[in-house]
């Protein structure tokens, strides 16, 4: 009887006492939940980040760092010393995305932060993290600000730190001093010097990557591609006119018509393609590329005219624009 009470009393003892895996759990479920939450804002806040370049990466990112592959393969066309290993340009390709899409970033927040901007891209680009509501212009500013100083730091390690500091000039210019606003001319120019900076700092840091440096001369092949961008990068004007009239951009779109636009579009396309194969002394076979494409280009902008054809003609563009960059490279092999 006395070993039954004792038993009962255990039994009843234990079964008072709180479950050790329930109470653990409840203890730490507040802590996966912010864990959850940590997780889910960061994430947040790095989607935001890539919204502010998403427009710009078939522009910039991806052109520029084939532009800075282009260099290590062309050898002694563009460097002062032979090709590097296959295994080393591999090595350089993430560097030099990381170079690109760093100092695009301060340079795309600059551009989105301004009133006149969210009013804008409320019209054309409703996603972007300011007029979807993802960041406020304070927050942008702060972020601007910060990314400004981590571009420098990041192209003092990789290379390409003249271009970093030409880029913050440049977008000072663009964005503060609404320099692409003053003339049609000034525009060209501006978003021509802009791209061209972008090129010459993915060279940079693919040839510091590899050990390497840029030949003096190839200056010269900076300077003939800023022409190719200058006379024909308004062509974003074409599908962009609707965004242009809002913040009262003078562009040729808007001042000579769309029929005019196109014209001046289509007559440097087909005048580069030819000039530019030949600035490298190439082959028929090295005319074939740059011409069909800019003869795509061409059929295109009279044969298709809406706003999303447009679009896609814009991408053969970066197309176009991104085999010239390979002239060097066949007229290394040639």
């Amino acid at each position: 009887m006395a070993n039954q009470r004792t038993a009962a009393t255990m039994t009843t003892y234990e079964s008072n006492q709180p479950d050790a895996s329930i109470s653990v759990d409840k203890e730490l479920l507040p802590v996966e939940r912010r864990l959850a939450n940590m997780k889910w804002t960061i994430w947040y806040h790095i989607y935001s980040l890539w919204l502010f370049t998403f427009s710009d990466l078939k522009t910039i990112v991806v052109p520029k760092t084939m532009f800075g592959i282009v260099t290590l393969l062309s050898g002694r066309s563009l460097m002062k010393d032979p090709r590097p290993k296959t295994t080393t340009i591999i090595g350089c390709i993430p560097f030099i995305i990381l170079w690109n899409w760093l100092n695009l970033l301060p340079l795309d927040m600059s551009n989105q932060h301004d009133v006149k901007s969210t009013i804008e891209d409320k019209a054309n680009k409703p996603w972007r993290p300011i007029p979807a509501g993802r960041l406020t212009v304070e927050e942008t500013r702060a972020l601007m600000f910060g990314s400004y100083v981590v571009a420098m730091l990041a192209s003092l390690y990789l290379g390409g730190f003249s271009e970093c500091v030409a880029l913050i000039v440049e977008g000072w210019i663009y964005n503060v001093l609404e320099g692409a606003n003053r003339s049609l001319l000034a525009r060209n120019i501006l978003n021509a010097v802009g791209y061209m900076t972008f090129a010459s700092g993915a060279a940079k840091v693919a040839c510091a990557q590899s050990g390497t440096q840029l030949r003096g001369d190839s200056s010269m092949w900076l300077i003939l591609l800023s022409g190719v961008i200058s006379t024909t990068i308004h062509f974003q004007d074409l599908y962009d006119q609707k965004g242009d009239a809002i913040r009262g951009r003078r562009t040729i779109p808007l001042i000579a018509g769309d029929r005019v636009a196109r014209l001046t579009v289509t007559i440097p396309i087909a005048i580069w393609s030819w000039v530019c194969p030949a600035f490298w002394g190439l082959e028929f076979l090295g005319f074939i590329l740059p011409i069909a494409l800019g003869a795509i280009i061409i059929f295109r902008l009279y044969r298709y005219r809406s706003v999303d054809e447009d679009k896609k003609s814009f991408m053969i563009w970066n197309a176009w624009v991104m085999s010239l960059y390979f002239l060097p490279f066949l007229g290394n092999i040639m």
